[in-house]
């Protein structure tokens, strides 16, 4: 048993290593060759953002063919790097630069720390999350490219009337043009190379592009601002470790951490450009690097392109000053905007989306509400794992602290070294604008803090550039200053890891996982009994994994779960649900217990009845696999007969009483049972058969309550764990 745990437990980190050198292996040959000379020593550095680029690229090949999927052609791909890495280390004479220890270091810490809460149950590979449902979203759309071709409608993703979403009528179209198609692209690719399941790679994946986007923010704070040595670590480490990417990859935000690569590429593309173009090499060497990063933006994040040159551009705002730059600030320009060009003309589709992608969001306010921190909290100075900013006495202080650094580090820069005082500006202030402007909108969307919150961590790496501009400074200063310095930077760090440590916490036990239940929903997909479904789960997370489960059949749902999944006349043969209510029809071959959680019921089976919750009940609560839900000493639930004749039904309730009491059973207000329910334990609690009448009737299970106290004011009577309501037949 304990062998097993520990097999299970390091499967995280084996592939999580797995993933960071596949990904490597995937850039470092067109890094190699792409990447201006000069930097070619560097091209490590480089390596995991082309990867990023040339895998999801190849996955965009794929999609535009008949092939069913990255299962068929992902392996055979693998060729493809290891051409272009036979020819770079051809072509580059010189000797790569390897000596980053301090680098090192951080990374294993920051994949060890990040990893191991998700080990913690032992139970192996899976995909779980504090809250957020992307994950599951990123799952089903890895589906779509490993399994499926474009001109493939089998199952779900031939029903336009659930899945269209403005132009594309389809599915497969959606992700294609619409939605974040770098992460499920990558997810796709490296499940079917790997030889592993989709759904376990998405949380894992998180992780590895956190530790992915290290070697790019080490970069760009040695190019943009000047640091180096212990000041460039402290920086690093503090982006590693801040709460907002902890936020991140807990929530499973993978577009959001794809997109942060994407801008610091881009950002160290023009920064370099910019500086070099007069000391001889061409400027139009970097025009690879940067269409790199625009097809990352692309595919990950489209919608943030319009903003993404907001420090580059500043930057070259701040150079066009000087009348001797201005030619050479023009190369920039036309080299850039020719990488876009060239981007989309390659890549159209995800360009031709943008505009419908804008179009959706005024439609619908995605997201939801989010705290507004203050300049504090860049550093990771917050109040909890919600990203509360602390009362507003701290936070005065911590931000006037936090503002004042930043503007002494820039006053010493214009002194002794202007370019990187602008470079600070350019880094800081635009993107401080646009979440100033977002902040003001949430007093009327109130999801408009939501991105304001996503402008802020997809520009991270810059921001924390900028704002720590005044590291540099300090080997003008004196010893005692520069330790004082050092122990500043220390407990900025120590609060950090304090603040992750809640993250670390919950994840360890977190409320949303793909368990056992759930993913074996995989195996309906496979049962010719089962030929499509009405999605009934009420859980939004399982039924969102049910929806990726089950990709090959046809799926209806009865609410809007999500972005390509309207809800439509239920259409289904079988209903799918995990509800602690069950109406089990006259026939046994009507009705499946497929697990613990998971139940299906045929639609036209005699005697199926639809239960719904009624008045008096509380939210459901967990613990484990166990769910309940209490009511208040009147709990009703509504059963609609669909005939036009009375039903012969049983009652089977599992129980457990707040108070040792009598539980009184009524049909429409008539009372027709007692049973005694004791406090102790949950019970099995049976009624005499009895007829319910056609039409919606209301059944109301009634008894004495009792308020726990202790700040808990709810009158509490009898929890619920089960609820099964038999049809009998006619003999």
């Amino acid at each position: 048993m304990g062998c097993d745990v520990f097999r299970h437990r390091m499967l995280y980190y084996l592939t999580a290593i797995g993933l960071v050198a596949h990904t490597c292996f995937w850039g470092l040959g067109l890094a190699l060759i792409s990447l201006p000379r000069f930097w070619r020593r560097w091209a490590w550095l480089f390596a995991p953002g082309f990867g990023f680029a040339l895998q999801s690229a190849v996955v965009w090949a794929g999609v535009h063919t008949s092939v069913a999927g990255t299962e068929v052609y992902a392996r055979w791909t693998e060729l493809i790097p290891l051409t272009l890495l036979a020819v770079g280390i051809v072509q580059n004479k010189g000797p790569l630069m390897w000596r980053f220890g301090g680098l090192s270091i951080i990374a294993v810490f920051t994949g060890w720390f990040f990893l191991a809460p998700m080990t913690k149950s032992g139970s192996g590979l899976t995909t779980s999350s504090l809250g957020n449902c992307d994950q599951a979203d990123y799952a089903a759309g890895a589906r779509v490219f490993q399994e499926f071709s474009r001109d493939d409608r089998t199952g779900f993703l031939g029903l336009p009337e659930v899945t269209k979403v403005r132009s594309a009528d389809y599915f497969f179209d959606f992700w294609v043009r619409l939605n974040h198609f770098t992460p499920s692209a990558l997810i796709a690719h490296n499940a079917a190379v790997f030889g592993v399941p989709s759904y376990r790679l998405v949380s894992v994946s998180a992780v590895v592009v956190l530790l992915l986007n290290l070697p790019l923010v080490f970069f760009l704070g040695r190019i943009a601002v000047g640091l180096k040595g212990m000041w460039l670590l402290f920086f690093l480490a503090v982006y590693a470790l801040s709460p907002l990417n902890a936020y991140a990859v807990y929530h499973g935000q993978l577009g959001q951490l794809y997109a942060a690569h994407g801008i610091g590429l881009l950002t160290c593309a023009i920064f370099g450009a910019s500086r070099i173009v007069l000391r001889g090499p061409t400027v139009w060497s970097f025009m690879p690097m940067v269409g790199v990063a625009f097809w990352l933006l692309a595919g990950s994040y489209n919608f943030i392109i319009p903003v993404c040159l907001a420090p580059g551009g500043a930057w070259l705002l701040t150079q066009w000053r000087i009348p001797r730059q201005r030619r050479s600030i023009g190369l920039v320009l036309a080299m850039t905007s020719l990488a876009l060009i060239s981007c989309a003309a390659i890549f159209w589709g995800r360009f031709d989306g943008l505009v419908e992608r804008f179009s959706l969001f005024h439609e619908y306010n995605f997201g939801w509400a989010m705290p507004l921190f203050s300049p504090e909290g860049l550093l990771g100075l917050l109040r909890d794992s919600s990203l509360n900013a602390w009362p507003w006495a701290i936070r005065i202080i911590l931000s006037v602290a936090t503002i004042s650094l930043w503007l002494a580090g820039l006053w010493t820069l214009f002194l002794r070294q202007k370019p990187a005082a602008w470079a600070s500006l350019a880094l800081v202030v635009p993107v401080m604008v646009g979440w100033t402007m977002l902040a003001r909108e949430s007093r009327v969307r109130a999801n408009a803090s939501y991105d304001a919150y996503k402008l802020v961590a997809v520009f991270l790496p810059c921001l924390l550039a900028g704002l720590l501009a005044w590291l540099p400074t300090l080997r003008w200063k004196t010893f005692a200053v520069r330790a004082a310095a050092a122990f500043l930077m220390t407990v900025v760090l120590v609060f950090n890891l304090s603040r992750d440590e809640h993250f670390r916490r919950q994840m360890a036990v977190p409320p949303l996982r793909v368990t056992r239940n759930i993913s074996e929903l995989e195996l309906l997909e496979k049962d010719d009994r089962f030929s499509s479904f009405n999605m009934l789960v009420d859980d939004y997370w399982s039924r969102l994994w049910a929806n990726a489960f089950l990709l090959k059949r046809p799926q209806y749902f009865l609410t809007h779960s999500y972005e390509g999944r309207h809800d439509t006349p239920l259409r289904g043969e079988w209903n799918l649900s995990d509800s602690l209510l069950h109406s089990v029809p006259v026939r046994p071959e009507d009705f499946v217990q497929f697990n613990s959680r998971f139940f299906l019921a045929r639609v036209a089976a005699p005697g199926l009845m639809q239960l719904d919750y009624g008045d008096g009940w509380y939210a459901e609560e967990r613990s484990g696999p166990r769910r309940w839900r209490w009511c208040d000493g009147n709990g009703r639930i509504v059963a609609t007969n669909p005939t036009e004749k009375p039903v012969r039904v049983r009652l089977r309730l599992l129980l457990q009483a707040f108070l040792s009491r009598d539980l009184t059973l009524k049909l429409n207000e008539q009372s027709l049972s007692n049973r005694s329910v004791d406090k102790s334990s949950v019970q099995v609690v049976e009624f005499e058969s009895f007829y319910l009448p056609p039409g919606q009737s209301t059944l109301t299970l009634a008894g004495d309550y009792g308020v726990p106290g202790g700040g808990d004011d709810r009158k509490l009577a009898f929890a619920l764990y089960g609820f099964e309501m038999r049809a009998l037949g006619d003999n």
